[in-house]
């Protein structure tokens, strides 16, 4: 037995290097646009919230991948350059963002403007900077606390504070399992825990002492958080982490057909709560309960069809998880060449400066044009005015500040080459220029 061989020694990833993955920029680009129309017409499309279940199992996939990499290439993790990357990506948005609306507040209070509540968007601000809102301010919050949720002006972004909690705890958790060498025991807690989650919600369980008012919302909801697709993502990079070329290369008809199966659950699962799949009489499932008076569980079992969120989050993950593979192992995949395209890519890049920034202009025009109380044909009109003063918004802080951090996250890499996300290219990382797609 050799030495890697040895159940002592540390887990050494098999997996030829990911390279770059044109369709991982493209879902984004799609992804971004999903949440800009989703957020204009949410009523209509309210099942396309499993856009985020993508986002996260795509987040836990790439983190795990590249941690793993990184132990590879260098024998260990570089802790202080992991951070300094994460903080250089997400930081500078959304401070100048969580900034922008306490500049607002201030205006507003002090020109007595109904409506602006400074309180209110101080709080949001402190729990987005610390990575705290989705344990305060959750997802569903208004099945729970509607008039809470009402006084809400970046609820967008538990998104945020989900993924930070786990780019804090994952790197030092594969650190640890890649040394001892437990990496298939992390797989199966992951595995272990996705299907619990999934089973809990399918029971109606939103998370724990769902019914005990006084706890934090964000742990009486915290399986509509989804922070099983990013457990899923990290699954998937280990099993990843375990293929040889040999094994990928007989796998190619597998993987198509599995990553074609998954775009047919995942689609599903986009419109299986949509107000159009409801007027055409197709198979409707509403999403969540409206308020705290069908918020019970014996309610929600009640219910007659079954509500969305207890099914569609697992699915739809499990169904974007096939895609990926596919993406990952078949580059030649339709899908693949599709989501490549330049404009899906250049979205792409855009997506998070978007996420961030849309609620800006949509909670100020919402105020102006009459909420969510307007006819269909008042939103249908409103939603591109809305979606082009996003990129309005967004546009300036993406080249004024996003590029310009963009450029020092390079000096931070662990390794010679890392994708420059300004570019969507594989480069050097110090000199900066592009080179070969290593894969």
């Amino acid at each position: 037995m050799t030495l890697a061989e040895s159940p002592n020694a540390p887990f050494v990833s098999k997996a030829p290097k990911l390279g770059l993955v044109g369709g991982f920029d493209g879902i984004r680009g799609i992804g971004v646009m999903m949440v800009l129309v989703g957020h204009a017409l949410f009523e209509y499309v309210e099942s396309w919230v499993t856009i985020v279940d993508t986002f996260f199992v795509l987040s836990g996939f790439l983190i795990t991948t590249l941690l793993l990499q990184e132990h590879r290439s260098t024998g260990g993790i570089g802790m202080r350059k992991f951070y300094a990357r994460r903080a250089i990506r997400l930081l500078p948005t959304v401070w100048l963002f969580c900034a922008v609306w306490i500049v607002i507040g201030i205006i507003g209070t002090l020109l007595g403007i109904e409506g602006i509540s400074l309180r209110a968007i101080l709080e949001d601000a402190l729990a987005a900077v610390t990575y705290v809102y989705d344990l305060v301010f959750p997802s569903g919050l208004y099945m729970i606390q509607p008039d809470v949720q009402d006084d809400r002006y970046m609820w967008h972004l538990w998104t945020l504070s989900v993924e930070e909690f786990f780019y804090f705890l994952i790197p030092v958790t594969v650190l640890v399992c890649v040394r001892r060498n437990w990496v298939k025991q992390l797989a199966w807690v992951f595995g272990a825990l996705f299907v619990a989650i999934g089973v809990a919600r399918w029971y109606a369980f939103t998370g724990f002492f769902q019914d005990t008012e006084g706890v934090l919302p964000g742990i009486r909801l915290l399986f509509v958080q989804r922070p099983d697709a990013l457990m899923l993502g990290s699954l998937l990079a280990i099993v990843n982490a375990h293929l040889t070329q040999e094994h990928i290369d007989r796998m190619r008809r597998p993987f198509l057909v599995a990553g074609t199966i998954g775009l047919v659950v995942w689609f599903a699962m986009l419109n299986l709560s949509t107000g159009a799949m409801e007027k055409l009489g197709g198979p409707y499932f509403p999403y969540q309960p409206d308020g705290p008076s069908g918020f019970s569980r014996p309610q929600m079992l009640a219910e007659s069809p079954t509500y969305w969120f207890r099914f569609g989050h697992t699915l739809g993950a499990l169904g974007f998880a096939a895609i990926l593979f596919c993406l990952v192992h078949r580059k030649d995949w339709w899908l693949n060449r599709f989501w490549s395209w330049s404009p899906f890519q250049w979205m792409g890049r855009l997506s998070y400066t978007l996420y961030v920034w849309h609620a800006l202009p949509y909670i100020i025009i919402f105020a102006l044009t009459g909420g969510v109380e307007i006819s269909l044909a008042g939103q249908l009109i409103r939603t591109p005015v809305l979606i082009a003063a996003a990129f309005a918004v967004s546009m300036p802080v993406y080249y004024l500040v996003e590029l310009r951090v963009l450029r020092a996250k390079l000096r931070f890499s662990a390794e010679k080459e890392a994708l420059d996300l300004r570019t969507g290219k594989v480069v050097d990382t110090q000199t900066g220029r592009p080179i070969d797609d290593p894969s």
